[in-house]
């Protein structure tokens, strides 16, 4: 009697055993993956779109900044069926959108894996704004809730064994401005293109 129970508990044991290992190699199993990364430009110009300040407004917020750097804490991809995929791979990171803008330049996050398939936007937020001014007088901006959250329309697709690069670009000319003395931030982002490797 005591055997038969020994062995009963054994099979179910492994029983169990075998359906949780089942479950856990579904839900680790994400299939084929491949490479995302995205660049970040910056330049002066205002977005297509946006409405300008009167002619002969030189006090524009651009021209009291000597940096600009943001924290950029999430980014997200979504899939066709709409399923929302995060990126975390190096983040956050602080970008420094007047330096990158200056020197002509792109900063690149750290590239992701992400399942294989097409996608059609990204949702990135920005949690933290840190100015310097032109004194060197150090500033920082409040963000909304839980940071400035922009969804970016982008067609794309990531293929496994290969890399994908989306190249976006902050238009800081219009996601600064100067109100009452103040610098507001409300990014205005654009895609510049994509590429596959």
């Amino acid at each position: 009697m005591t055997h038969r129970r020994v062995i009963a508990a054994t099979v179910l044991a492994i029983g169990i055993g075998g359906f949780v290992a089942g479950c856990s190699s579904n839900n680790d199993s994400t299939g084929p993956r491949g490479s995302l990364a995205i660049t970040m430009g910056a330049t002066g110009t205002p977005a297509a779109g946006t409405v300008q300040t009167a002619a002969g407004d030189h006090d524009d917020a651009l021209s009291h900044l000597k940096a600009a750097v943001v924290t950029i804490a999430g980014l997200e991809a979504r899939m066709a069926d709409g399923t929302w995929v995060p990126m975390d791979t190096g983040l956050p990171a602080d970008v420094d959108l007047i330096a990158i803008m200056d020197a002509g330049n792109v900063t690149q996050l750290p590239a992701d894996l992400l399942p294989e398939g097409e996608y059609g936007a990204l949702q990135l937020r920005i949690t933290q704004v840190q100015l310097t001014l032109v004194d060197d007088t150090k500033i920082s901006i409040a963000p909304p809730g839980s940071g400035w959250t922009v969804q970016i329309p982008v067609s794309f697709s990531v293929v496994a064994g290969q890399s994908t690069v989306v190249k976006l670009k902050l238009h800081c000319g219009s996601s600064f401005s100067l109100f009452d003395g103040q610098i507001a931030f409300d990014p205005e982002i654009e895609v510049e293109g994509v590429e596959h490797d």
